[in-house]
C-alpha cells in the first residue's frame, strides 16, 4: 500500500523525531524556542537597573548567555512593554517579581499562549526569592518595597529575629508553592517542556550581609526558604510532573551557608571572589552622589555592583544547570558551556588552567542537582510524534477494515 504524500510526510517527520529526538544534534541545528517566567535571575540584565539606577547591561544572565551562544532562541528584542520591557519576545520574567506578582501579571499565561502562536517549546521558571525580600524601601535611589507573600509587614525582620509563628511560615510556604505549581501546570498543559528551579536565598548576597549581619538570623530566613523549596520540589515533581533543578542547594555549595560562608570558588582554575561586586565596592553605590570607578564583569567577582545579582561568570553555571535538566529529562542535546568558555564569557583576561568546578562543588556534577519528575513529562515533540503515529495507525486500521469488508461483499 502506498501512503498519500501528505500522510507520508507526517510519518517521515514522526519517525525522524522518534529516531533522532528533538534534542539531538539534528533537532537542534535550529535552536529551540525557549521562554522564561520569574524574577531577576531570568530577566535580561540589559533591561534591569541596580541600585542608584545604574544598568546591569555590562553583565549577562543565563538566558542571555544561551541566546548569545546560539543555544536557544528567545525571540527578538523589542519595545514590548509589560513584564518583557525591551527584552526578548519569549522572556516574561521581571526583576522583583514574587510568586504572587508573577501570577498577577500573567507571565505564565502569556508564555503559554506563545506555544501555539510562536512555537515556543521550552521554558524555565525561577521564582520565590523575592517572596522573602530583605531590603528596606529606598536603599540609595532604589524604590523597591518589602515584598513578602502571605506574611505580615516587616516579616523578614520578624523571621530574622525569631518572632514569626509556625502558622505564618506554613501559610507563606503553602501559598508560594500553589502559585509556582499553577505556573508550571499552565505551561505544561500548553505542551511546553518545563524546568523549574528552586529559589536561592538572599542571605549569600553581600548587601544582605551588610544590612543583616547576624548569621544566625539569616539562617532562620534560610530555613523558611528551604521549607518552601522542599515543598515546591515535591509538588512539582510528584503532582505536576515536571523536573526541578536545585539551584538553592547549588548556591549553598558555591557560597556556603550563613554560619560558614566561603570566600572563593574556582572556575577554570581561577579563584572567583564570592563577595566581589563587579570591580567596585557595592557600599559606595547605596547613596548619592555616585563614586568614580569602572563597573564591569571583566573581573573574577561573583556579583554585580549592587551586591545582589550574580555576575556573568556565575550565570554560566546556572545556564549549564538548566541545559543539563533539559538534556536528561526531555532528551535534548544542549552542549554545556566549558570552563574556558565560561571564563571567556566574562573576560578575555582570565586565564584557564584546568577544570575545577566539580572539585569546588565537593565532587558534584550538574546532574546531581536535577530532580526528576515522578510523573513522566510529556514533551511537546514527543506528543507530536505520538499523534502522528496514532494517525497513521488509525488510517491503516481503517483501510484494512474497508478492504476486509470489500472482500466479504464480493463473495
Amino acid at each position: 500500500m502506498r501512503l498519500p504524500t501528505s500522510v507520508a510526510n507526517i510519518v517521515s517527520a514522526a519517525m525522524i523525531m522518534m529516531l533522532f529526538g528533538a534534542g539531538s544534534t539534528w533537532g537542534q541545528a535550529v535552536p529551540p524556542k525557549m521562554g522564561a517566567v520569574g524574577d531577576s535571575l531570568l530577566d535580561e540584565h540589559f533591561d534591569q537597573s541596580g541600585f542608584s539606577g545604574i544598568s546591569l547591561d555590562y553583565s549577562r544572565n543565563a538566558i542571555q548567555l544561551m541566546v548569545d551562544a546560539g543555544k536557544i532562541d528567545a525571540g527578538p528584542t523589542g519595545n514590548w512593554g509589560g513584564t518583557r520591557g525591551t527584552g526578548y519576545e519569549y522572556n516574561w520574567a521581571l526583576a522583583g517579581s514574587t510568586t504572587e506578582s508573577m501570577i498577577g501579571s500573567d507571565q505564565h499565561t502569556n508564555l503559554a499562549s506563545q506555544a501555539a502562536s510562536a512555537g515556543v517549546a521550552k521554558a524555565v521558571i525561577v521564582i520565590g526569592s523575592n517572596d522573602l525580600f530583605p531590603f528596606p524601601a529606598a536603599v540609595g535611589n532604589n524604590t523597591s518595597t518589602l515584598a513578602v507573600t502571605a506574611l505580615p509587614q516587616s516579616s523578614y525582620e520578624s523571621i530574622y529575629f525569631g518572632l514569626a509563628t509556625t502558622a505564618e511560615i506554613d501559610a507563606f510556604a503553602s501559598a508560594a508553592v500553589a502559585r509556582v505549581s499553577l505556573a508550571a501546570t499552565t505551561l505544561r498543559n500548553a505542551g511546553i517542556d518545563v524546568v523549574v528551579a528552586t529559589a536561592p536565598e538572599y542571605g549569600i548576597a553581600p548587601l544582605t550581609e551588610f544590612l543583616y549581619p547576624v548569621g544566625l538570623g539569616r539562617e532562620r530566613i534560610d530555613a523558611v526558604m528551604g521549607q518552601y523549596n522542599r515543598d515546591a520540589t515535591d509538588e512539582l515533581t510528584q503532582n505536576v510532573g515536571v523536573p526541578v533543578v536545585d539551584l538553592y542547594t547549588m548556591t549553598k555549595d558555591i557560597w556556603g551557608d550563613n554560619l560558614n560562608p566561603k570566600e572563593t570558588f574556582e572556575i577554570g582554575g581561577v579563584e572567583i571572589d564570592l563577595n566581589g561586586t563587579a570591580g567596585v565596592d557595592f557600599r559606595d553605590y547605596l547613596q548619592l552622589p555616585l563614586p568614580p570607578g569602572v563597573i564591569t564583569d571583566d573581573t573574577p567577582d561573583a556579583f554585580t555592583h549592587d551586591g545582589i545579582h550574580p555576575n556573568t561568570i556565575v550565570n554560566g553555571m546556572f545556564a549549564n544547570l538548566f541545559m543539563t535538566a533539559f538534556n536528561s529529562e526531555y532528551g535534548d542535546n544542549f552542549s554545556l558551556f566549558t570552563e574556558p568558555e565560561m571564563l571567556a564569557n566574562a573576560s578575555g583576561d582570565l586565564v584557564y588552567t584546568g577544570d575545577t568546578i566539580t572539585n569546588a562543588l565537593g565532587g558534584k556534577t550538574y546532574a546531581n542537582y536535577v530532580v526528576s519528575a515522578v510523573a513522566v513529562p510529556e514533551p511537546s515533540t514527543l506528543a507530536m510524534s505520538c499523534l502522528a503515529s496514532a494517525a497513521v495507525v488509525g488510517m491503516v486500521v481503517r483501510r484494512r477494515h474497508r478492504n476486509r469488508r470489500r472482500e466479504t461483499l464480493s463473495r
